[in-house]
């Protein structure tokens, strides 16, 4: 697997790699150029609901990423798929991305790491952020409402929100409340038409994401 780690082979690369509990299911991804000096991490939406690696908003991400040479890594949390364990309400499922992501800089030790990921996927990926260095933490329609973004004190920086004005599941309201008691610390990038999956809005989604990512000066 380190080998893998090392030549970055251009495309898919399904594997299972050990986690806290047993094997996770995985999926790199390394785009033609890909650039070794980073790598992003994403979550996916809830276990007990249905979510997997597979969505089409953590997809919608990779290729986000990947449009900027960046490789990226999405797995299966505990108990989808072929991921060993149970869910564990963001918790173990943080410590198995955090895993992923010591076994990149075992191979590159200097890369920038992104986090990112969506509904529930986007706690797991705040709580990686909140403890470990890294150049984005990038949340889509963040469960506000069920989990502690604010658990840790020093709030992740930079802090990208992208969140639909028609979210069924995750009241905008709520998340505009997280965003104003910790503002101005998080940038927020609003969907009038959106709902919870963006359905119908993928592509907008991924290319209104990338002139924010440039506006912020994180990718050229």
């Amino acid at each position: 697997m380190h080998e893998l780690l090392k030549t970055l082979p251009v495309g898919v690369h399904p594997c299972l790699m050990p986690g806290v509990v047993g094997d996770l299911e995985v999926e790199w991804n390394f785009p033609r150029d890909a650039d070794a000096q980073c790598l992003a991490l994403i979550g996916h939406p809830h276990s007990l609901q249905g979510g997997t690696m597979q969505n089409k908003v953590v997809t919608t991400l990779v290729r986000l990423f990947s449009e900027f040479n960046v490789p990226s890594v999405r797995f299966n949390f505990r108990g989808v798929g072929q991921s060993a364990g149970t869910y564990d309400a963001g918790i173990g499922e943080s410590l198995d991305m955090l895993g992923l992501a010591n076994a990149w800089l075992k191979e590159h030790p200097t890369s920038t790491l992104f986090f990112a990921g969506f509904s529930f996927g986007s706690y797991v990926a705040y709580r990686a952020a909140a403890q470990m260095p890294h150049g984005l933490l990038l949340t889509v329609a963040p469960s506000v409402q069920h989990y502690a973004y604010q658990e840790f004190t020093k709030l992740p920086a930079p802090w990208i929100i992208a969140h639909g004005d028609q979210d069924q599941v995750v009241p905008v309201s709520a998340v505009l409340d997280m965003v104003e008691a910790c503002a101005p610390n998080i940038i927020l990038e609003r969907f009038p038409d959106a709902e919870h999956f963006f359905h119908g809005q993928l592509i907008e989604l991924k290319t209104r994401l990338a002139q924010v990512l440039q506006a912020q000066g994180i990718f050229k």
